[in-house]
């Protein structure tokens, strides 16, 4: 019986679980506590041990042990990818298996990923489990025939006291020192773990031979077993005793805005609390009913009166965080845009805001003093500089004006690392407290540019702004400074290309392969045929043996068939050829009898001449116990198989060679292969990758830095919880192969694996140094299950219906490379069914096409990032009043910037507040600022023609609109120009209703002709049509959704430029091309 020490009787109080309210018993009797005698985790010294018996911890990864802030007491740590300890119980279980208790006191960091997450466990095929399915927390046992669970919803990142017993008639947890469920089934002895798994182990599960597997991102402050089913009472007694009942409360201290402020221009949203470890994952924050997040610029658009942001949450104990911030605002208009033309005395000036009032705004227009790049310095860099000064390679000095009539943009280098340009700017006014930033230029749609500044009290490179590329279009980029990035009188600047590497390029689910004259070479992948395998030897009939081959064999033999046609320059098998060399004690004769199916399978691929390869898994192995040259596995795929291949069919066209890990070892190897003048390594890494084979497979991927890498093993990524199947986490090798061999060689561009049941795509950004991406793929459908009937097996099988049977492996993906735009389109495919879609026959329906059928970005050596700029200045407020304007909300300020020189730079602020507004320091205000080189006078005074339909356009509900139908534009000296018509405006076809438009083009003089038109949008007969906004704010004559337009970045920053002062990232709006005699016009035909 477990020993007893005294207990003192204390209050419970009231604990939450998942939003509900758990209340344990209002007292404790007075009580001993009970004593774990099977295993009691110990903290002591910083050390994980077992104070109820003298066992040596079996230790997995590196797991740690730190104080906690919060219980004020030491918790063991584990990252949830390789950390775990166990502690061998021995024969012990006998004194567990007809009743036992288990305590554990741990937070949950990780994510609900839909995978098994083991806190504190002995569960192999029998055995139990303290653990988390999807989010619910979950004791479970192996009795009456199989896996017996209470389970109880739960939240990521609390304090959870759980308690499992079990007495031999049902289990039951306990949470925070209440009972929540229990489970009736539960009867009889527990089964003992299979496969030598006789460990306890904490922060995973205990596999064969005390390996460790679903590991668990938790920290654990105690961990107990009792062997004996503990009371209730007993219960409530450990969890007083957890220090999970405390007066601490997590509280808001301060923020941006605080309660009674009152905005008159935007700001950056913040809150402080009084202790960060407190808080349970992230708080949520609405304004006036609307998410934001800390860091977001609130404020714009905002209405004078009230507002109130809202946060939500929990702390680390679940209980409720709800609290208010109060505020008001004036109206804070937001900006739409400036614009700046020619005219015979200067330059029209003009600036449109959005009153949120509805109400006219006013603008008080002030000159900049303004800074131009008139030299710099640009090359690669694989990191961002932690100096002011450093080192760089493929160097190159220029020397040219960047201003906002530069006709010559300065081209980056184009490279597989960072291109960069350093600017460094003289302020005319350095004492001023803000400047402005403002860069324009060009970068491919699939790359971005970072605008950075070097911060004199940090002495660090800060990003002030970020955007991608826009086809055919400049990017621009602003951000405000403050006296901390100015050095002197002089602010360093940079701009920086990056390799977005993002996956958003979409790719149609339709079932069918790429077109071959799309892409330039395949790769197959093939992975864990197992069941395969395993059917092929053990069903009952041999027709149904043959079907269960040909499930297999159909897979390579398409392979080898399709290799020509399908440009497959290289076939992959990431391991589970068979099913049952697993444990130790597996039946060595059965096992050879499935390795010769797949060695038949696989032969396939030899006899047409495939470059191919093949690694160990877990089932190949005996889970990695079985390795090196004179294992089964070798015995079928040794190193001999595949030096025979050398020097015959594609191997010789391809110049591929083999190279095992060592002589007569092909547990690991690697291949090396040319295709389209390029030269390729596919490293094989088998199951349970040692450090001695990391080691190794870094020396190689080393040695062959110039060819392109890809990695293939087994156990590589979990499956994916996204209906994408995008983003996972790593498998069973995954952070020793990531840790030890992708992040240390930039050449690895993919790795593809097996071994966990499912799907999951990641491109993960920024591997190993800056700009460096690789992606991973594992795609494993042995759990798949395709019905009997449909493969012709119900009575071949003697099923007495239809019955799922897991022919999933018989899918294969081909891997598509177009080198130009450096993609990979990935389609999967079962020859045995003739059929792309996998997704159907998923047993856990978790995905919705787009996992098996998509495209993604691929970073071969062939792919570069490179930019080009246009212009870089900095600009300086004056304070001198150019002049003042009022116009309605929406439409353009405007007045004349006068006494220009011809070829100097000329720069301006806008500020533009609501006109309404009396009170001049309570009102909201938005500052814009525009820039441009003034031109020479022109004797060219006549607007172009513009031609635009009298009568109004009529659009049905739902239809797209084409708005420059029937416009037309044509100019004396410029010719047609109708490609240069912008319409302004938007026409939401959803809403029936009467719109207005306005249509602009200027001609190369800037002369400029305007007109408008109505639009009229009749309701359809159709109720479920689904409609559309149409606008347009570009040159196209076609017009654009809304999505689209707000991606879209109008030509010439400069000349046209649009400059949110405070605000970084695209210079983005609609901006207003209106010669000055337009401009008046709009406003006396609109009563402005």
């Amino acid at each position: 019986m477990s020993q007893r020490r005294f207990y003192k009787a204390a209050l419970i109080t009231s604990i939450s679980l998942a939003g509900s309210s758990l209340v344990a018993p209002a007292f404790a009797s007075a009580q001993s506590l009970p004593q774990a005698d099977i295993f009691d985790m110990s903290l002591d010294n910083g050390t994980i041990t077992n104070s109820a018996a003298e066992t040596q911890p079996i230790t997995i990864g590196a797991p740690s042990v730190a104080q906690d802030s919060v219980l004020e007491r030491p918790v063991a740590q584990f990252d949830g990818r390789k950390d775990a300890v166990g502690f061998d119980i021995g024969n012990k279980f006998d004194q567990v298996k007809d009743g036992f208790t288990v305590e554990c006191v741990f937070r949950y960091d990780g994510d609900f990923d839909g995978n098994e997450k083991s806190l504190c466990a002995n569960k192999e095929a029998g055995g139990w489990a303290m653990v988390i399915y999807d989010d619910q927390l979950t004791f479970t046992v192996n009795a009456n025939g199989g896996y017996q669970k209470a389970q109880q919803k739960m939240e990521p990142g609390q304090w959870y006291h759980a308690v499992g017993v079990f007495d031999g008639n049902k289990n039951e947890l306990y949470v925070n020192g209440e009972k929540v469920a229990e489970n009736t089934n539960a009867t009889g002895d527990i089964k003992k773990p299979k496969s030598n798994s006789t460990a306890v182990m904490i922060g995973a599960d205990s596999g064969p031979n005390n390996s460790a597997q679903f590991y668990s991102d938790v920290a654990v402050s105690e961990a107990r077993v009792f062997s004996d089913p503990l009371s209730a009472q007993d219960v409530t007694a450990l969890y007083e005793d957890s220090n999970l009942s405390t007066d601490k409360k997590a509280e808001i201290t301060s923020s941006t805005p605080s309660a009674g402020d009152h905005l008159t221009s935007p700001v950056t949203f913040d809150v402080e609390v009084n202790d960060e470890a407190l808080i349970s994952r992230e708080l949520t924050y609405t304004l006036d009913g609307e998410e934001i997040e800390r860091g977001q610029e609130i404020g714009t658009g905002l209405k004078e009166g009230n507002h109130v942001i809202e946060v939500e949450g929990h702390d680390v104990f679940g209980n409720q965080i709800s609290q208010s911030i109060d505020f008001t605002s004036g109206n804070l208009p937001g900006a739409a845009g400036t614009d700046s033309t020619p005219t015979g005395n200067g330059a029209t000036i003009s600036a449109r805001a959005e009153n949120p009032s509805g109400g006219d705004v006013e603008t008080t227009f002030t000159e900049a003093d303004v800074s131009v790049a008139e030299k710099g310095f640009q090359g690669t860099f694989k990191e961002i500089p932690e100096d002011l000064d450093f080192e760089y390679q493929e160097g190159e000095d220029f020397e040219k004006s960047l201003n906002p009539s530069n006709g010559e943009a300065q081209k980056s280098s184009s490279t597989e690392n960072m291109p960069f340009q350093r600017f460094d700017l003289k302020l005319k006014d350095a004492e001023k407290d803000t400047h402005d930033l403002a860069w324009s230029g060009a970068v491919d749609p699939k790359r971005a540019v970072r605008l950075m500044a070097w911060n004199t009290k940090n002495s660090t490179w800060e990003k002030l702004g970020e955007s991608r590329g826009v086809s055919e279009d400049e990017v621009s980029l602003s951000a405000q400074v403050n006296a901390d990035f100015v050095d002197g009188d002089t602010i360093h600047t940079m701009v920086v290309g990056y390799d977005v590497f993002a996956d958003d390029l979409n790719e149609p689910v339709n079932e069918e392969f790429a077109d071959t004259s799309d892409y330039d070479f395949a790769i197959a992948h093939h992975t864990d045929t197992q069941y395969l395998s395993e059917g092929a030897v053990e069903k009952a009939t041999a027709e149904e043996r043959k079907k269960w081959e040909e499930g297999y064999t159909t897979a390579t033999k398409w392979i080898a068939d399709n290799a020509e046609e399908r440009k497959i320059a290289y076939s992959a098998h990431t391991g589970d050829l068979i099913e049952n060399w697993r444990v130790a004690g597996a039946d060595r004769a059965n096992a050879k009898k499935e390795f010769e199916v797949a060695s038949k399978a696989q032969k396939n691929l030899e006899d047409a001449g495939v470059v191919n390869g093949v690694l160990p898994g877990n089932h190949d192995n005996i889970s990695g116990e079985d390795a090196g040259a004179s294992n089964l596995y070798n015995e079928y795929f040794g190193p001999e198989r595949y030096e025979a291949q050398q020097g015959k069919g594609n191997w010789a066209k391809e110049d591929a060679s083999y190279h095992p890990y060592a002589e007569g070892d092909n547990d690991n190897h690697y291949d090396l292969f040319t295709t389209n003048g390029m030269d390729f390594i596919a490293l094989h890494l088998g199951y349970d990758v040692t450090e001695e084979e990391a080691a190794w497979a870094d020396k190689v991927l080393k040695q062959y830095s110039d060819r392109n890498a890809i990695v293939l093993t087994h156990a590589y990524l979990k499956p994916s919880n996204s209906p994408d199947g995008r983003n996972s986490d790593f498998s069973h090798d995954g952070v020793m192969v990531y840790d030890n061999v992708i992040k240390k060689n930039p050449n690895v561009a993919l790795v593809l694996a097996g071994h966990e049941h499912g799907v999951s795509i990641v491109t993960r950004k920024d591997v190993g140094h800056t700009n460096n991406h690789v992606t991973e793929l594992l795609a494993d459908y042995q759990f798949y299950e395709v019905g009997s009937d449909e493969l012709g097996l119900t009575e071949t099988g003697k099923y007495d219906s239809d019955t799922g049977l897991r022919f999933g492996s018989s899918y294969l993906r081909l891997l598509q490379f177009d080198l130009k735009n450096n993609e990979m389109v990935v389609d999967t495919y079962s020859p045995l069914l003739d059929d792309h879609n996998a997704t159907e026959y998923d047993d856990r329906q978790r995905y919705n096409g787009h996992e098996d059928e998509f495209r993604v970005p691929i970073q071969f050596k062939t792919r570069k990032t490179d930019f080009e700029t246009n212009s870089m200045v900095a600009l300086t407020d004056s304070g001198k009043e150019i002049g003042k304007d009022t116009a309605k909300s929406g439409w353009p300020t405007s007045t004349t910037y006068k006494n220009l020189k011809a070829g100097h730079t000329y720069g301006w602020y806008a500020t533009t507040a609501d006109a309404s507004s009396q009170d001049t320091n309570r009102r909201g205000i938005v500052r814009q600022f525009g820039v441009f080189t003034a031109q020479e006078n022109t004797a060219n005074n006549a607007a172009p023609e513009l031609v635009v339909p009298s009568e109004k356009l009529t659009i049905s509900q739902g239809a797209e609109a084409d708005l420059t139908k029937g416009v037309s534009a044509n100019d004396k000296e410029d010719g047609d120009l109708t490609d240069k018509v912008k319409v302004i405006g938007s026409v939401d076809t959803s809403k029936p209703g009467t719109y207005s438009v306005t249509y602009t083009v200027s001609d190369s003089a800037g002369n400029q002709a305007i007109a408008s038109r109505v639009i009229e949008v009749t309701a359809a007969s159709d109720n479920h049509s689904s409609g559309s906004s149409s606008s347009s704010d570009s040159s196209s004559s076609n017009s654009t959704s809304n999505q689209g337009s707000s991606r879209r970045v109008l030509p010439a920053i400069f000349g046209a430029l649009i400059g949110a002062v405070g605000a970084t990232g695209i210079i983005a709006g609609l901006l207003n091309y209106f010669a000055p005699d337009a401009i008046q016009k709009l406003k006396r035909a609109f009563g402005l």
